[in-house]
């Protein structure tokens, strides 16, 4: 079949060259603009108990669900000289009178708005807007205010999220500019001519500009994170060359037996299709786990990569055979380079040593493999802040500030709203009210509880009642101040503090004590604060992961099964993908959470990892390290199908595989690679982790020991129950 569509892509080469085109022309203009249509955020769900809190908290407190804070100084005027205080009265008016500005707060209303040597403050901006809304509002807002003197910085999540925004923008730039010339590089290494080593690069680069015009449409309909788009391009540039790099290969290996033209195109569909076919299943099927996830950004990350994805696939089994259909020979054109082929007889003798001593080869590269993995023990899974940006960036400089010379230290606040029925100054709600805080304020881990019905610790229940049935008698601002603020019928708030890191496995345990509370029937609480929303995040995303991962091994497992008819090869290959991706997240943690190579890296380490990033770099791993496994496998079978020498066919597959899939790895690591010098550390700890795993994948695995486990277990690589091959579609070469 494969061979027949060959043929048929040969007969018209130019109808498919021209169909391209088209497709090319309609996506380029729009392609550029795809950053612009996605969202910020993505990182919270409708289902998360913390969002439930949060849209409590705006319903009934009119709590905004974001803010922005100006940092405001002068090198002259102290906070409260007439100069400041006049600048700042004006500054306050400006921003009170922009629509989408509920509240504006200063130090000239709020004392503890003053930095802790008196010289600058804060005017803060509530808005009723959520994160998408105000970071297209953030621009209105902002640019025709006038500051009056005054020295200002701003931060808060609407600037973050704009920060984030422009740096992924450069990143992506900056990493296509490093990554498409070294992949250009590695492509001579590997053929030797201009004219081969541009066709991938080209046909690669058609597949992610089509693909990100598709993602542009796409998010006119469905939201989609901003923050999935860097991962996406990645992936699209990465695989689009390499599912090319493998068709030219197998092209220029079936001219070089003397085939014409279309009989090289016709066996390159047959042999080399149908591995890139099943490869690219693989892919899909890992980035396609990711939309199981209740989680806008995975969801967005998961959508982007199938249709990149697809299309590179697409484009490599119809795009690339019309060309080189085209080209033919003058494949072999402008040679600068002898080919790379390590004289094929390095990855004949490589084969030969590892299948002579097997033991020798896999005992020390399983260990190693397992002690890059121990630190992965240690992961403490959280969420990114304003510390995944450089300090050139506005909003991280105003996040120092607030932490250097305001004294905002990394705690764990919470707000917990407990709702009843009725008036809560009923004896009965007073009395759930007051017993509730005082469970609260019994927890060992817990700083200080502030609410109506903990004032003070010297008060008991009488002195709450008595208090709130004479409420004339009160004069004291902070109970006059919650009593406004934190009061509603049928529900109070109770604000906990905690010197816990909110990443902190402390600090999730909290939370989790806190929601077990056993309460009164038609009574709830809910949580709400960074690191309730982290705990939600986390819970939300490995609870589903086991799930998730169960899936994608199960499907990949008979995909392969179907492909080798066999079950030992399928296991091998998905026991040791396994291996090498937890090798890699150890690596991750002891990088990037406990932050070694941090100044060689640069970055500032955050004591966590990104809760996503394990799970993104799962679902891309697992099926990327299964095209490797693919095409070696692929290889070794055509062999043992001619020699049936389970020990000659791993020496030939090893040979005639192992220089390509070197070329294909230093691509992705390149790729991968140039996304280290990323400014976001998110992108930059994703960047790394694919470019270790893959070096991991095309050095240790697929040399040493996929060839050591295949001489271990001779002729029962290839066992199959005969009542399982029976009832499994079949997929040979013609």
């Amino acid at each position: 079949m494969l061979a027949k569509i060959g043929r048929w892509i040969y007969r018209y080469r130019y109808a498919v060259v021209v169909a391209w085109a088209v497709a090319l022309a309609a996506m380029l203009p729009v392609a550029p603009q795809a950053q612009s249509k996605l969202l910020p955020g993505g990182f919270t769900s409708e289902n998360f108990p913390s969002q439930k809190a949060r849209d409590l908290l705006q319903e009934r407190f009119g709590v905004s669900p974001t803010g922005i804070l100006f940092i405001v100084s002068h090198k002259e005027w102290d906070p409260y000289s007439p100069q400041f205080v006049d600048a700042t009265n004006r500054f306050v008016a400006q921003l009170e009178a922009n629509a989408d500005v509920e509240t504006v707060r200063s130090h000239l209303s709020e004392p503890g708005l003053i930095s802790e040597d008196g010289q600058m403050a804060i005017i803060s901006a509530d808005l009723g807007l959520d994160i998408e809304d105000s970071l297209t509002a953030l621009d209105s807002i902002t640019e025709d205010l006038d500051s009056g003197g005054l020295d200002v910085v701003m931060t808060g999540a609407p600037p973050l999220y704009r920060d984030i925004v422009v740096a992924s923008g450069d990143d992506l730039r900056r990493g296509e500019i490093v990554a498409f010339p070294l992949a250009v590089i590695a492509l001579l290494l590997v053929f030797g001519t201009i004219v081969a080593a541009v066709m991938p690069a080209v046909v690669g680069g058609v597949a992610v500009a089509v693909g990100l015009g598709v993602v542009y449409y796409v998010a006119d309909w469905r939201d989609m994170s901003v923050l999935a788009f860097n991962i996406i391009t990645l992936l699209g540039i990465g695989m689009g060359i390499d599912y090319s790099l493998f068709y030219v290969n197998r092209f220029k290996e079936e001219l070089s037996k003397g085939m014409s033209v279309p009989d090289a195109i016709a066996e390159t569909h047959s042999h080399a299709g149908i591995a890139i076919l099943f490869s690219g299943m693989t892919s899909i099927i890992g980035v396609a786990s990711l939309l199981l996830f209740d989680l806008t950004v995975l969801d967005s990350i998961g959508i982007g990569a199938v249709i990149v994805l697809s299309i590179a696939l697409l484009s490599s089994q119809t795009l690339m055979p019309a060309i080189l259909s085209i080209v033919g020979h003058r494949i072999n054109w402008l040679p600068v380079l002898p080919r790379w082929r390590g004289g094929s007889g390095i990855w004949s003798r490589m084969a030969e040593s590892v299948m002579q001593r097997p033991f020798l080869f896999l005992i020390p590269t399983v260990v190693l493999l397992i002690a890059l993995a121990v630190p992965f023990k240690d992961i403490r899974p959280g969420t990114a802040d304003v510390t995944i940006l450089p300090n050139r960036y506005e909003s991280r400089q105003g996040y120092d500030l607030l932490q250097d010379e305001f004294g905002w230290d990394i705690s764990t606040e919470l707000t917990v709203a407990y709702t009843f029925e009725g008036d809560p100054f009923k004896e009965r709600n007073l009395s759930t009210l007051h017993a509730f805080g005082q469970a609260l304020d019994g927890l060992p881990s817990v700083n200080r509880v502030s609410s109506i019905v903990n004032l003070r610790p010297t008060l008991g229940l009488d002195d709450y009642y008595y208090l709130y049935r004479h409420p004339e008698s009160i004069y004291d601002a902070t109970t006059l101040r919650l009593l406004n603020d934190s009061v509603r019928d049928g529900v109070a708030l109770f604000y906990v503090s905690s010197d816990l890191h909110p990443f902190s496995p402390e600090a999730r345990r909290l939370i989790d004590e806190i929601r077990s509370f056993r309460l009164p029937e038609s009574e709830r609480s809910y949580v709400d604060g960074g690191a309730a929303h982290t705990n939600d995040l986390v819970d939300s995303l490995y609870g589903r992961f086991p799930i998730v991962a169960t899936i994608v091994i199960l499907l990949t497992f008979v995909s392969l099964m179907v492909l080798f008819r066999s079950i030992v090869i399928p296991l091998k290959a998905v026991v040791l993908n396994i291996l090498s991706i937890l090798a890699s997240f150890g690596a991750l943690v002891w990088v990037f959470q406990q932050g070694h190579l941090s100044g060689l890296l640069d970055f500032e380490p955050q004591g966590v990892i990104d809760a996503t990033t394990p799970i993104v770099l799962f679902a891309v791993l697992f099926g990327l390290s299964m095209d490797y496994e693919i095409f070696l496998l692929s290889r070794i079978k055509e062999a043992y199908r001619d020699t049936q020498s389970n020990r000659e066919s791993v020496k030939l597959g090893l040979q005639r595989s192992g220089t390509i899939i070197t070329g294909a790895g230093l691509i992705l690591i390149v790729v991968g690679g140039s996304f280290v010098l990323a400014e976001v550390v998110t992108v930059k700890s994703v960047g790394f982790g694919l470019a270790l795993a893959v070096f991991i994948d095309v050095t240790i695995v697929r040399v040493l020991i996929a060839p050591a486990l295949m001489r271990l277990f001779g002729k029962w690589n290839w066992w199959l129950p005969e009542w399982i091959d029976r009832r499994l579609p079949e997929f040979k070469p013609e």
